[in-house]
């Protein structure tokens, strides 16, 4: 079967804004490759694109959202309707199933149980999973006994080909308000607990030094999280938040208003954000996991411990680092990326 004749449906909607799946869509689309961006249903996402696309390959991202609901009731109705819906694609319809594994478990952490049986289930059903690195593929094999060669380290496609850079330092930092003399540590993302955001307003609280500037770009859809947030940092004139959506032409600001990138997570297996700052040749404050001390071996000091004051130790050893060598080996890892494997995901 050639390229042309495969029709893959990709599940679920990220909408037009996710640059992940706005990518790797355009990028197999590019290859001769048919793809339809199913639709979002509360239950029965996956039986509307079988009837109605009738393809080749569902493509799947984040199923946590067709397991893991409100209530522990609710997770199981989606979760029994998810494995129904699974069980018709591989044996009624013959549909051959790919999927990105972005997380081992939901970031919430509830429900856990029930979300390793039906996502262990799922990932056994799966033609090909695709993973980032090596340490979660490894994890993955032993959590839900996994086939190893069902399993590909496969990386996005770079983000500097969709997000524009053409603004300078200067300019970045006149447009968003900022000294030019300040040292910018900047969060980029979604506001989530498990972002460590807390810790981060805490710890950057205790600098000592007056020409810091933290900058928080990202909007919270949780109001009572948001609150918590803003009450901690109230007394800190030298945060500046940029509470909403960042269009994608503005991303370009923020980047390069900043000194260096800090994502201060509590867990994590993979993230955009650090894919995303890599891009802008930016250095990275984060989470020391196997992961990333891989990827980001050439700046290790950069990387905490789970706790804060490992995290306040990095945010300090970063203004005597060498930025502008640790930031342009970031860009020239994120630009060699073997994102051009994605092909072999759906190699029939």
């Amino acid at each position: 079967m050639s390229s042309s004749s495969i029709r893959i449906v990709v599940l679920p909607d990220a909408g037009a804004e996710n640059p992940f799946q706005y990518e790797m869509v355009n990028f197999l689309r590019q290859n001769q490759m048919e793809v339809v961006i199913g639709e979002k249903y509360a239950l029965g996402s996956t039986y509307q694109a079988l009837k109605k696309h009738k393809p080749t390959f569902l493509y799947y991202d984040w199923v946590h959202s067709f397991i893991i609901g409100k209530s522990f009731g609710w997770s199981l109705l989606k979760s029994l309707a998810f494995v129904v819906e699974i069980l018709m694609a591989k044996n009624i319809y013959k549909v051959k199933i790919v999927h990105t594994l972005h997380n081992l478990q939901n970031h919430a952490g509830i429900w856990l149980g029930l979300e390793r049986k039906i996502y262990g289930f799922f990932l056994r059903q799966c033609n090909h999973i695709r993973v980032y690195s090596e340490e979660v593929k490894r994890q993955a094999l032993s959590k839900f006994g996994l086939k190893e060669q069902r399993v590909l380290v496969i990386q996005d496609v770079p983000y500097h080909y969709y997000y524009p850079n053409l603004v300078d330092k200067q300019t970045s930092r006149k447009n968003l308000g900022i000294e030019e003399d300040k040292f910018v540590y900047l969060f980029f993302g979604e506001l989530k607990p498990y972002k460590g955001i807390k810790d981060l307003l805490t710890v950057y609280g205790e600098l000592e030094e007056s020409k810091n500037c933290l900058i928080i770009a990202g909007k919270s859809y949780d109001t009572q999280y948001w609150e918590q947030l803003t009450a901690k940092a109230k007394d800190n004139t030298n945060i500046q938040w940029f509470h909403r959506f960042i269009e994608k032409e503005e991303v370009q600001f923020f980047f390069n208003a900043a000194d260096v990138v800090v994502l201060p997570f509590m867990r994590i297996d993979h993230s955009g954000s650090i894919d995303l700052a890599m891009s802008f040749s930016k250095p990275i404050v984060t989470l020391r996991t196997d992961a990333t001390e891989r990827l980001l071996g050439h700046q290790l000091p950069l990387l905490f411990d789970n706790h804060r004051y490992s995290l306040k130790n990095c945010l300090q050893i970063v203004r005597e680092s060498d930025l502008e060598s640790i930031g342009r080996r970031n860009f020239e890892i994120a630009d060699t990326t073997n994102y051009q494997d994605l092909v072999k995901l759906f190699k029939l």
